[in-house]
């Protein structure tokens, strides 16, 4: 099984950094697979330690996929690293090894402790729809401006239907991104 989730990492200056990832569960072990190259990559390689922050705010998720967002947190209790407030739940890992290839490392991780802020509200399809358009913007380098005007098209009928106004901002946000990277020439 495969969570999205927030990962909190810190950076060299004890800062937080904030990335969208899948933490994968196999038969109660878990698992990061991150990109090489990528600051929750040279953080974990250098402190070993993160949050996994769950959370139904999709605008969240984009935020921390295409952007550097500063977030309101609380401190771990377990690790060195930050919980968003807003998170309906988190869990505290140590990442005890690591298997590497040439583009990313499979962080083998133990859980320390896990909690739950707030209940979970819900997900909806406005915010399905936006979670594949995230997906697919951060891989922008694969598809062209038509495939993304179908997929923005699509997620706009179901925030109209299913969403609020965090969907409504999310949307706004991964779409302006997108307009941002093709008028640039896919340059980011």
């Amino acid at each position: 099984m495969i969570y999205e989730v927030i990962v909190s990492t810190l950076n060299s200056e004890g800062l937080p950094n904030w990335a969208p990832m899948g933490l994968i569960e196999q038969q109660g072990s878990y698992f990061l697979h991150v990109f090489k190259g990528s600051h929750t990559y040279e953080n974990l390689m250098s402190r070993g330690e993160f949050v996994a922050n769950a959370t139904d705010d999709i605008l969240a998720f984009c935020l921390s996929a295409l952007g550097e967002p500063v977030f309101n947190c609380i401190p771990a209790l377990r690790v060195s690293g930050f919980v968003y407030v807003e998170a309906c739940s988190w869990m505290e890992f140590e990442a005890v090894a690591t298997e590497e290839d040439d583009l990313a490392g499979r962080f083998s991780c133990r859980l320390l402790y896990s909690d739950v802020r707030r209940s979970y509200r819900g997900y909806n399809r406005a915010k399905g729809s936006i979670m594949e358009l995230l997906i697919a913007a951060t891989r922008y380098r694969l598809y062209d401006r038509q495939f993304f005007n179908g997929l923005i098209s699509n997620a706009k009928a179901l925030v109209e239907r299913t969403g609020g106004e965090r969907e409504a901002q999310a949307l706004a946000f991964v779409e302006g991104y997108l307009e941002e990277v093709f008028d640039e020439g896919r340059s980011r």
